[in-house]
């Protein structure tokens, strides 16, 4: 972790920008310096700068070890109007060059007027990282999948500092990083994980916001283990809607005429890569002879003998669970990874419809699909934080009554997603890892702005529910767009760019439903 030299007093005021007119007074030598960010964790070219904070580990006893954190800033082009926060997502995303890989994505005025800030997460690499590897090769064993492992590791290697891992410290670390620029509100700008960041933060610092924007949000109500869940059922409708759109587009891609066939030809790729069942996405079929190949241990063998919840069963389970809801089924061929990343925005439908029709003609010509299967690919320290929030403060109890129904579903050729949903609900992805914290309780009251909350009907990462659920926990203004986008603002969606912006700028809200972005280049 590089720390960042002390600069003068007067660019250290200047660094910490101004919101609604005012700056918190305090000692400016105090203020950090914003120089050259940590090698690697930004692209050169957009005016990004870094500087490094100093937080408490635990805030329950603030005056004992503290932890550094990394914070990015690009400076307003021209007349400030304040500044905006922001967090990708994940957990696990990495923040620091949020705003330098979006700058032309986003619109002008964004850059021409707000200085622009992202905190690096708390256990993320660049931010004291969580340092989880157990073996000669800086790996978990398992790949970094099994949660038992990680939790072990990590309490090895630096004893309590996971079980601070949350994303109340992660909102704290960021009122923490705000105090230190001197500022008395803040904007931001969450999505996906970041969205429910954002709803922590608001709850626990109302005070301290000035506007929030919070796009493809998450559930406060399922908080974890059923927003997974719902990811599955959400997921197999927009893989619906991604093979109606390759259809409709037979001429250029000649995979088919019909989202059936198109489906047809992505099940064959998924077989020969090695996807088995998991290519199985239709309605149940109405005889075992439509068995999608071989059954997978452990499910053939619990299957025939039935579950009896023992510890060598479950075991087994939780091995197969990691497998059945890792982002994509990597180990399982490029085509799942990258059907994965296309169902987050149709910018990715014409690259995946094209690598899907070159691996058809050449079954060893997976080059595109392996570009795209690794646009979302997370250093190690992403896992070790995903694992750590989602385990450390799930709030929905285990169910291992479903594991039954997973096993009939898959036995029968069903839905795949349904299987992988109800293996969510089991609780198994966590194990013995068991919370602990109680999630903050999400609401508006204290806001002087109500949050602007953006979200997509079809939503394959956050499904629709979590946009009016969180409108109703923080009273917010809800905008529905159409289509299934994951991340509205910054698509090219002239309606839902413009509505953000006068949001930000005067706190109104004058749509409530805008049309999907459109495809670019088309």
């Amino acid at each position: 972790m590089m720390k960042v030299r002390l600069f003068s007093r007067a660019a250290a005021v200047l660094a910490a920008g101004l919101v609604g007119g005012s700056i918190v007074s305090g000692p400016a030598d105090a203020a950090p310096s914003f120089e050259a960010c940590p090698e690697g964790s930004v692209v050169a070219g957009h005016g990004v700068r870094c500087a490094v904070v100093d937080v408490p580990m635990n805030y329950a006893d603030p005056d004992g070890r503290k932890i550094q954190v990394t914070v990015s800033r690009i400076a307003a082009t021209g007349q400030r109007r304040g500044v905006l926060f922001a967090n990708p997502g994940g957990p696990g995303a990495d923040g620091l060059d949020f705003w330098g890989l979006r700058t032309d994505a986003f619109p002008a005025e964004l850059s021409a007027h707000y200085d622009r800030i992202a905190v690096q997460p708390r256990g993320l690499r660049w931010s004291t990282p969580l340092n989880c590897a157990n073996d000669e090769h800086g790996q978990v064993s398992l790949g970094g999948g099994d949660r038992n492992a990680i939790k072990k590791a990590c309490d090895e290697a630096d004893p309590g500092y996971l079980d601070t891992i949350t994303t109340e410290n992660t909102a704290r670390d960021m009122d923490a990083v705000r105090a230190a620029l001197g500022l008395d509100r803040i904007g931001y700008l969450g999505t996906s994980y970041g969205t429910y960041l954002g709803a922590v933060y608001a709850s626990l610092f109302p005070d301290r916001v000035e506007r929030m924007v919070l796009d493809s949000n998450v559930n406060p109500d399922w908080v974890w283990t059923e927003e997974f869940a719902q990811q599955q059922v959400a997921g197999k409708q927009r893989l619906d809607d991604l093979f109606a759109w390759i259809a409709e587009h037979s001429a250029e891609y000649h995979l088919g005429d019909t989202a059936l066939q198109v489906y047809q030809n992505w099940v064959r790729l998924a077989v020969d890569q090695g996807g088995g069942w998991y290519a199985n996405l239709t309605p149940p079929p109405a005889s075992l002879a439509d068995l999608p190949g071989a059954l997978p241990e452990p499910l053939a063998e619990i299957a025939r003998d039935g579950y009896t919840g023992s510890l060598e069963q479950t075991g087994k389970l939780q091995n197969l669970l990691r497998t059945l809801i890792s982002r994509g089924a990597t180990t399982q061929g490029p085509l799942l990874g990258a059907t994965s990343v296309a169902s987050y925005t149709r910018t990715y439908w014409p690259a995946f419809a094209r690598a899907m029709a070159d691996t058809l003609a050449d079954p060893a010509n997976v080059q595109r699909l392996r570009t795209i299967e690794r646009a979302t690919a997370t250093d190690p320290t992403g896992r070790f934080v995903f694992a750590a929030i989602t385990c450390n403060e799930n709030a929905v109890p285990a169910r291992l009554d479903v594991i039954g129904s997973a096993i009939a579903t898959i036995a029968s050729g069903g839905n795949a997603m349904d299987a992988r949903a109800d293996l969510v609900r089991s609780g198994m992805a966590c194990g013995a890892w068991q919370p602990v914290t109680t999630p903050v309780r999400i609401s508006g009251a204290g806001l002087a702005t109500p949050p602007l909350i953006v979200q997509s009907r079809h939503d394959a990462l956050t499904k629709f529910e979590g946009g009016p659920a969180m409108s109703r926990a923080l009273h917010g203004s809800l905008l529905t767009v159409e289509g299934g986008d994951h991340g509205n603002f910054g698509r090219g969606n002239r309606v839902v760019d413009d509505a953000v912006m006068e949001y930000l700028a005067t706190g109104r809200v004058s749509i409530t439903e805008a049309a999907q972005a459109p495809i670019p280049g088309r």
